[in-house]
């Protein structure tokens, strides 16, 4: 077991190519190095493609900032270039820095900190945004600059639904 003393590492998630019908777009999870106790961090997500799809897709992240009543929340999106887009996973699951707020906020802190935000994001863009994901979803996980994990997921493993509209068919 960890000791509490020591931080967890620094863990990258790459997605290659999330959405339906555009294989070059994709985007990468940061988590940063954090002592195991302390309030979860935001966890950065860099997005990045070709300029007309991305266009589209900062407008409708857009709609992941109206997600309410949750133990997170997604922050605006920002175009660092027109091929670059980021956003953050914020955790809400304790309003203070110590879970002592009761069962519900311990098991959304929880959540938050094992469930990868990767799935989140997806679940969020397939449901509230209405993205159309690729069919799998290839993940690789690395820390330490040493790679971790190759992973591919069927897309109802993540979520069950599915979005309608194509990121490449949408007018930029």
């Amino acid at each position: 077991m960890r000791p509490s003393n020591q931080p967890l590492s620094e863990v990258t998630i790459k997605v290659p190519a999330p959405f339906a019908g555009i294989s070059d777009l994709g985007f990468t999870a940061q988590y940063r190095s954090q002592a195991f106790q302390e309030p979860l961090r935001d966890v950065p997500l860099l997005i990045e493609g070709p300029p007309p799809p991305m266009r589209r897709l900062a407008e409708l992240l857009q709609l992941l900032r109206g997600i309410d009543g949750s133990a997170y929340s997604w922050t605006e999106p920002v175009m660092l270039s027109d091929e670059v887009v980021v956003l953050a996973f914020r955790d809400r699951s304790i309003a203070s820095n110590d879970l002592s707020d009761g069962a519900p906020a311990h098991a959304s802190y929880i959540l938050n900190l094992v469930r990868p935000v990767v799935f989140t994001f997806l679940r969020d863009c397939a449901e509230t945004a209405r993205l159309r994901l690729a069919d799998k979803i290839e993940m690789r996980v690395s820390a330490k600059n040493a790679s971790v994990a190759d992973i591919v997921l069927p897309r109802d493993d993540i979520v069950r639904s599915n979005g309608d509209r194509l990121l490449w068919g949408l007018a930029g």
